[in-house]
């Protein structure tokens, strides 16, 4: 628990990850009713009714749009709107508003958490903190009718404008925010990372019939040598243990798939392989995948 004695943001995604409801205790569903996924699975069997091209769609607007005005909302979900339900009212997340007003992270575009210890205000993204998402109120107080100012006190603590903590600004539910736009943001820099170099090919939700299946295919195609792919499933996910319970209930894929983590999980990586071993699955940091990758397409083996 916190110092105002909330539940803190990692403890939640545990909880979440890790929950059996009671409801499947008493009616004996089996663990695979019930597991770490769900959450996540519910997210998608609403998108695995979308159309390929409207699944791509979806996809990037969990990045790009994932919180802010209602009227901006519907402009950007545009169709995609009336199916997708994962909306809620940032009026009801009293965690996320300082003076009536919320800001978004400039990494993910969720808001972020305000935490008041004694005189002390700090506006931090529980994701990003790591890297360096953070601010503190200013002393500087602005008007009547204008959002509290925020100084960034980490590396990435780019500028934020707040928002009304209002009924008609709405952002997608935290379960949705956690496994749906972090990982779309993990494949996004992903993609982004390897988007300049030589001989190399990324392909986003690259399947015709299922465009879930994974998430990235990678294609190096240096000349002279044969053509080397990367089937890609991106993965953020707070408990490794859960995680590897999720991917063991999966069929096994008739080719290799590689699972890519946030490099601060680097740690995690040798306990995953571990649990995954037998299963064509490899498991890596994002930068360790970027770094194998830049390597093949130079030709090294």
């Amino acid at each position: 628990m916190d110092g105002a004695g909330l539940v803190r943001d990692a403890l939640e995604d545990l909880c979440r990850e890790h929950l059996v409801p009671q409801v499947a205790l008493d009616r004996h569903w089996p663990w695979a009713r019930v597991r770490a996924e769900q959450e996540e699975r519910r997210l998608f069997e609403v998108m695995r009714r979308l159309e390929p091209e409207e699944y791509r769609q979806a996809r990037a607007l969990l990045a790009e749009c994932p919180a802010g005005p209602l009227r901006v909302l519907r402009k950007r979900w545009d169709r995609l709107w009336m199916r997708f339900d994962f909306f809620e009212s940032v009026s009801d997340w009293p965690w996320c508003q300082l003076e009536g007003w919320w800001y978004p992270c400039p990494k993910c575009r969720w808001p972020m958490r305000v935490v008041e210890t004694g005189q002390e205000v700090e506006v931090r993204c529980e994701a990003h903190r790591a890297r360096g998402v953070h601010y503190r109120l200013s002393l500087e107080r602005g008007g009547r009718g204008v959002a509290p100012v925020l100084v960034g006190t980490g590396r990435a603590s780019e500028p934020v404008v707040g928002f009304p903590a209002s009924v008609d600004h709405l952002a997608l539910s935290r379960p949705v925010w956690r496994y749906g736009v972090l990982p779309t943001l993990l494949e996004i820099e992903l993609r982004d990372r390897l988007k300049d170099q030589a001989h190399v090919r990324v392909e986003m939700w690259p399947g015709e019939l299922r465009p879930d299946e994974y998430d990235l295919r990678i294609t190096v195609a240096v000349p002279g040598r044969p053509v080397r792919t990367w089937r890609v499933d991106a993965k953020d996910w707070a408990s490794a243990a859960a995680l590897a319970k999720a991917l063991l209930e999966r069929e096994p894929k008739p080719y290799t798939l590689f699972i890519v983590v946030p490099d601060h999980q680097a740690h995690e990586v040798a306990y995953l392989k571990a649990r995954l071993t037998g299963r064509r699955t490899k498991v890596l940091t994002l930068t360790r995948l970027v770094e194998q990758i830049k390597r093949a397409a130079r030709g090294v083996q």
